[in-house]
């Protein structure tokens, strides 16, 4: 499943759950970690697990636990795995390697897909072998700035950092998500940073409040012009029978046919 829009949600609020799902976004992301004071964390599982397992299906609803290197992530994957409650993914925070989602998932088994956030310098060297492992990246940009050094407001300094998350997530086939613009009162700059994110190859991006979703919405959803070009040169390719493929004149080969086709994915999404 390919998400365009991602709405945090604190663990710790569980009022505001059903509220989130009817946002608008793709779906919620629960948060039991940076949303959640430590003297918190047991009563945001338990209320947690207990609306997900009650939940309806009008939205996707995911769980982000607490680092698998931390005692409080420890105790989220213990818990999960005993519950087993309905959810569309897991997130997993301070991802630094492979084997981070790897334990993940051998204590989950296929209770839910796996989306790494990568939050360190570490995180961006291993980011192939994480992306490896997983179902779906996100860009922790807030953490990574601030690991480093950076400057999450500047652009080209979160350019490399981007691009690495966008290519390792290409190579293997999952999508990427974008870190949360932080001033839910700039529409125009969340407008055209996620254009420039998608631009880079991301799929979709979290957001911090209901104020976000129209926008991200749509910049990720295909708009008509989109959808039809998509639609003839898949067409083409399936009245071509293996063969070079034309498209309007033009000649179309793999790369292009592969972007109409998640187009198309995105528009059935």
């Amino acid at each position: 499943m390919i998400y365009r829009s991602l709405l945090f949600v604190p663990g710790s609020k569980p009022d505001r759950f059903d509220r989130a799902v009817a946002s608008g976004a793709d779906a919620i992301i629960i948060d039991l970690e940076d949303a959640v004071a430590p003297q918190g964390k047991a009563e945001a599982r338990e209320a947690s697990l207990s609306w997900l397992a009650q939940r309806g299906a009008a939205a996707g609803a995911g769980l982000r636990i607490n680092s698998p290197r931390t005692a409080d992530g420890c105790a989220d994957i213990a818990a999960l795995a005993a519950a087993r409650p309905s959810l569309d993914f897991v997130m997993i925070p301070k991802a630094e390697t492979g084997v981070d989602v790897e334990i993940v998932r051998e204590a989950l088994g296929e209770l839910a897909p796996l989306i790494a956030v990568m939050e360190s310098g570490r995180a961006l060297v291993e980011v192939q072998a994480i992306a490896s492992q997983s179902d779906g990246l996100l860009f922790g940009g807030g953490d990574f700035s601030a690991s480093v050094g950076g400057d999450l407001a500047d652009w080209d300094a979160m350019l490399t950092a981007r691009s690495l998350v966008a290519a390792a997530a290409g190579a293997s086939g999952i999508p990427a998500y974008d870190v949360p613009y932080l001033d839910v009162r700039d529409v125009d700059g969340l407008t055209a940073t996620t254009e420039r994110v998608k631009k880079l190859g991301f799929t979709g991006r979290s957001c911090i409040h209901p104020a976000q979703i129209e926008a991200v919405n749509n910049v990720f959803a295909p708009n008509t012009d989109e959808i039809e070009n998509a639609r003839g040169i898949v067409s083409a390719l399936e009245a071509s029978d293996g063969g070079a493929v034309l498209y309007k004149g033009k000649l179309v080969d793999r790369p292009i046919i592969l972007a109409a086709q998640r187009i198309l994915a995105r528009a059935q999404g």
